[in-house]
């Protein structure tokens, strides 16, 4: 099944938060590619992106995890097997890339590689390239270090001086040369700022992003590539409009004329666009259409109809902020526009091929339209499905919208006795009294991981539904030893 997460629980109570049901998943934040020739789309797997050096291209796949994620349960593949035909497609088949948390890691690895000389994907989520990268030696370390002078240079980084950091280096070099150490972990112990006082802040960045386990940047100079060309239009009204029905005829002639400035293109879709919009009281204010998968102007030519219920979601929050900010000024109740600016600042070139791998013809155009939803709505579709658990509060898990719904196993059993379990549950089960009077419904008998209790006879436990004077029912169960317990909460 798939819902609209948007309901709440019926009280106060620290209720379990469903984000933290999602799928473990190693979806790495960057990646560093290595290609011979000459790039002509920095844009295919994300809208960010860096030139790092004349032959390798850095991108943060994390601003398109969603849809990244999505089309790998749409080609029911793995992510090597998903990026591989686009690497290809773009880069040429002798490629290199590596995937990591952070960039610094990507280029670090991705220097051995090309000493190796071996084409194809790496991931150091993997325990094998994990491994591999922990025994690399100092020059596949030192490797990247020369343009990344170069982009400090470049970018004037704060406290940067090229020349006392090529004598900091020459000074670790002797160090290491002294002390026989084959590669940086062997220095594990010695954390950045101990780097950092032996040698410089530079020196202890770099030390920090080389065991980096997340996906901060921590002042990692990166410098986006700019798009050739940024579409935009803009608009002077001739009258002030604060009606969204005339707001909406006059967007939609805009992106028409945004499609204008570029010529019709299947891998051209949209992940982020600018409205600039400026207020009868000559205030600029600038919001964002954002899309949760890279979105097609073209291809909803002449309605725009995604685009326009996003500017609907910015401009019906933005009157309200509005109307709550000036409440005791004598203003209009809703601020009229006399004039904005519309452009498209993030987008992508998606290869026509994406769409034709591993593809069912039936089932890629309902994920579509799931796409093109989730899109359209103002919050996340979230996607749940059984799990084989006894114990409730493992009984059920989030997938992605459009992936597998059915468990791999004959859920009856399972779903069948979560029928009367109630919808909000708590953190944690919150001990009651014992009830004066017996409840009113029993429920089911269940166990929860007794194997890892001391006293796993007594880890049982019977539910029952509990009303209290008012109605209200509550989801209640007592353990083995007697006590009671409130668990959730009915609507």
């Amino acid at each position: 099944m798939w819902t609209v997460s948007k309901s709440g629980p019926p009280s106060n109570a620290r209720v379990i938060q469903l984000s933290q049901l999602r799928e473990a998943d190693d979806f790495p934040a960057y990646v560093a590619i290595y290609s011979q020739q000459t790039v002509a789309n920095p844009f295919a797997l994300s809208p960010t992106a860096m030139q790092w050096s004349e032959r390798i291209l850095l991108c943060r796949i994390a601003d398109c995890e969603q849809f990244w994620l999505a089309q790998k349960h749409r080609c029911a593949c793995d992510l090597e097997q998903l990026f591989d035909p686009i690497m290809r497609y773009h880069h040429g088949a002798d490629y290199i890339a590596v995937f990591a948390n952070h960039p610094w890691q990507c280029l670090v690895y991705l220097s051995f590689q090309i000493h190796r000389q071996v084409r194809g994907i790496y991931f150091l989520q993997s325990l094998l390239n994990r491994n591999i990268y922990q025994l690399l030696e100092w020059e596949f370390w030192f490797a990247p270090q020369d343009s990344l002078i170069t982009h400090l240079e470049t970018s004037r980084a704060r406290r940067f001086n090229a020349v006392a950091f090529r004598a900091r280096q020459a000074q670790l070099k002797r160090f290491i040369s002294r002390t026989g150490l084959a590669g940086p972990f062997e220095l594990k112990q010695a954390d950045h700022q101990a780097m950092t006082r032996r040698f410089d802040a530079w020196a202890g960045k770099i030390w920090r992003w080389t065991f980096n386990t997340t996906s901060d940047l921590q002042d990692f100079p990166w410098v986006a590539l700019a798009p050739a060309q940024r579409p935009t239009v803009s608009r002077e009204l001739e009258y002030p409009l604060n009606q969204w029905c005339y707001i909406e005829a006059l967007l939609r002639e805009d992106f028409e004329r945004l499609c204008e400035q570029f010529k019709f293109n299947e891998s051209e879709h949209i992940n982020r666009i600018l409205w600039r919009i400026t207020l009868f009281n000559d205030q600029k204010i600038c919001v964002e259409l954002s899309f949760r998968h890279p979105y097609s102007l073209h291809r909803e030519l002449p309605e725009f109809k995604t685009a326009l219920y996003q500017a609907w979601y910015v401009y019906d929050d933005l009157m309200r902020k509005l109307q709550a900010r000036d409440k005791d000024l004598d203003l209009p109740e809703a601020m009229p526009f006399i004039g904005w600016r519309v452009e498209i600042c993030e987008r992508m070139h998606l290869p026509p091929m994406l769409w034709d791998l591993f593809t069912d013809a039936g089932a890629d155009v309902r994920r579509q339209d799931l796409c093109e939803l989730q899109n359209k709505l103002p919050v996340s579709i979230e996607a749940y499905r059984c799990e084989a658990s006894f114990y409730p509060e493992q009984s059920f898990s989030v997938v992605p919208p459009g992936a597998l719904a059915e468990p791999p196993f004959d859920h009856y059993q399972w779903s069948s006795s979560s029928t009367y379990r109630p919808l909000f549950y708590y953190q944690s089960p919150t001990e009651i009294e014992t009830p004066t009077i017996r409840p009113e419904i029993f429920l089911e008998r269940c166990a929860s991981r007794w194997w890892i209790h001391e006293d796993p006879e007594r880890q049982n436990r019977d539910y029952y539904v509990l009303k209290d004077a008012q109605g209200r029912a509550s989801w209640v169960y007592r353990d083995g030893n007697g006590r009671w317990f409130k668990q959730g909460e009915y609507c």
